[in-house]
C-alpha cells in the first residue's frame, strides 16, 4: 500500500504547480458535440443537440420519429472496480499508470481534481499512512514553490454517500496574493480505496465545493 500512495503522490505536482502559479485564468468552456448519430431499429438519422428533431424513416414509409438528444450534464467515469460522476464542463486526461491507474479533471472553472485507485479496502492505518504520504507530498510541492501563508490543517473525518473519507485540508495565497485551497483526501468504500485531492480557487468556492460534493458523494463499486 504505501508504494501504491508514493507512486500516486509523484503525480501531485501535474496538478499543484499549474494551480498554484495561475491567478485569474479565463475558464475554458469544454467543447460540446453539436450533431449525433441516432439509430433507430438499424436506421442511422443525423440528430443535432439540444433540440427536437423529426427523423423521417426512408425504410419504413410514412414513419416520422420526433426525437431529442442531448448531453446529460452529469458524465460518469470508471477506474478500476469503482464508477464517479463528475459534471460535463470537464476535461478528463488519464493519470498514473496501469498499476495505479487515475484520472485528472480539470473544471472551466479552473479547479483540479487527481484522482487515483490505490486498491481495495483499506483499514485504519493503511489508511492514515496514505493520506500523510499524500497530504506531505502537497505540502512540500508548494514549499518548493515558496507561496505565503502556507498552512496544514489536522486530519479530519467526513462520511460520504459511498465512502467514508479522512482528508486534509491545505491553504496558501500565490504570488498574485489570491487564496488557494486543496483538499487531500483518502476515501474507503466496501470494495475500494481512492486518492482525491482537489485545487481551487478561494474565490470561486461557492460554485466550486457543490461540484466537489457531488462527485466525491458518487463514489461507489462498479456495477
Amino acid at each position: 500500500m504505501p508504494r501504491r500512495a508514493q507512486t500516486f503522490a509523484t503525480a501531485l505536482a501535474a496538478v499543484l504547480l499549474p494551480a498554484a502559479a495561475f491567478a485569474a485564468a479565463p475558464p475554458q468552456r469544454a467543447a460540446m458535440p453539436v450533431v449525433y448519430e441516432l439509430i433507430i431499429n438499424g436506421e442511422s438519422f443525423a440528430v443535432e443537440g439540444d433540440g427536437v428533431t423529426k427523423c423521417r424513416s426512408k425504410d419504413r414509409a410514412g414513419v416520422v420519429y420526433e426525437v431529442a438528444v442531448r448531453v446529460a450534464p452529469t458524465q460518469r467515469l470508471r477506474l478500476g472496480n469503482v464508477v464517479f460522476d463528475y459534471d460535463r464542463q470537464t476535461k478528463v486526461e488519464p493519470a498514473g499508470n496501469a498499476e495505479q491507474p487515475g484520472f485528472k479533471l480539470t473544471h472551466e472553472l479552473g479547479f483540479t481534481l487527481l484522482v487515483g485507485l490505490l486498491g481495495d479496502r483499506f483499514e485504519a492505518k493503511d489508511r492514515d499512512e496514505a493520506l500523510s504520504i499524500l497530504s506531505d507530498s502537497a505540502a512540500a510541492t508548494y514549499k518548493e514553490l515558496k507561496v505565503a501563508g502556507l498552512t496544514v490543517g489536522q486530519p479530519h473525518e467526513r462520511k460520504f454517500a459511498g465512502a467514508a473519507g479522512r482528508g486534509v485540508v491545505i491553504r496558501y495565497r500565490d504570488p498574485q496574493d489570491f487564496g488557494h485551497t486543496a483538499l487531500v483526501y483518502v476515501l474507503v468504500g466496501p470494495q475500494f480505496t481512492m486518492s482525491c485531492v482537489a485545487e481551487y480557487l478561494d474565490r470561486d468556492s461557492d460554485d466550486v465545493l457543490p461540484l466537489l460534493q457531488r462527485t466525491l458523494e458518487s463514489f461507489r463499486p462498479a456495477p
